[in-house]
């Protein structure tokens, strides 16, 4: 599922970082209630940025927008909707590697609904995806999954933590693309290693991109019809974050 959204703003979200951090949302220029993808009457997407996109394309539906949460400047994805995004390409020298790191903070507000209620996939063009991290609700808490299938699409799903429903909470994950799997940590928590990628024997070339100056990197980040799902922090380097915060 993908969708799309609006807004007329010149400051846009990826940061021009230092080092070795070459991938950093920005929202500080970004008014609350701000429309990052929306859809016209017609169903066709505008978008604030051409390299974020929404499914599904649903007529006069807005699937992305800024919001303040517990005094966080964060994107919603609105219920239902997807967002996929594509913010560089392998010119940037720290995104040359065959070991990537990222790091996310997410908010998922309840822990009912049947399924996943929002899921974190990051891939390269045409669905080929790496890491695949589901949240479910289960016995009051969000429980974070990360994929771990024979890495031909099928899923099967992993426990990593347990988190609370409305409460923030960071995701690290180290991607090697050599070896085509994954690490997971939750809240700065143990890392759970060695997950297949979902599309292993589908996986173009040892780093994300196939090419340099190509942009064949995206995530997506999904909400299910049960819940919105907001995140505030994306970021992504050629080295370790520190500790992710309790």
């Amino acid at each position: 599922m993908k969708k799309t959204m609006i807004l007329c703003c010149a400051s846009l979200f990826a940061l021009s970082v230092p080092a070795v951090e070459f991938y950093k949302l920005d929202l500080t220029n970004l008014a609350g209630g701000s429309a990052l993808v929306k859809t016209d009457p017609a169903g066709k997407q505008q978008s604030l940025r051409p390299t974020w996109g929404l499914w599904p394309r649903t007529p006069d539906a807005v699937g992305v927008k800024v919001v303040e949460r517990d005094n966080v400047k964060a994107l919603e994805v609105q219920k239902g909707f997807q967002i996929n995004t594509g913010e560089w390409d392998a010119k940037n020298n720290d995104a040359q590697q065959s070991v990537i790191y990222c790091r996310f903070r997410f908010l998922v507000p309840v822990a009912t609904g049947k399924g996943l209620l929002g899921s974190l996939r990051l891939q390269q063009l045409n669905n080929r995806t790496a890491a695949f991290i589901g949240f479910e609700g289960r016995n009051g808490k969000i429980d974070v999954l990360a994929a771990n299938g024979p890495g031909d699409g099928k899923v099967n799903w992993d426990k990593v933590a347990a988190v609370e429903p409305g409460k923030w909470f960071t995701v690290d994950v180290k991607l090697d693309f050599n070896e085509k799997k994954y690490d997971l940590s939750v809240n700065g928590g143990e890392w759970a290693a060695g997950k297949n990628f979902r599309h292993a024997a589908q996986w173009v070339g040892t780093m994300w991109a196939q090419d340099p100056g190509k942009k064949d990197y995206r995530y997506d980040v999904e909400a299910s019809a049960a819940t919105e799902i907001f995140f505030a922090d994306a970021a992504f380097s050629a080295d370790p974050f520190p500790e992710a915060a309790k």
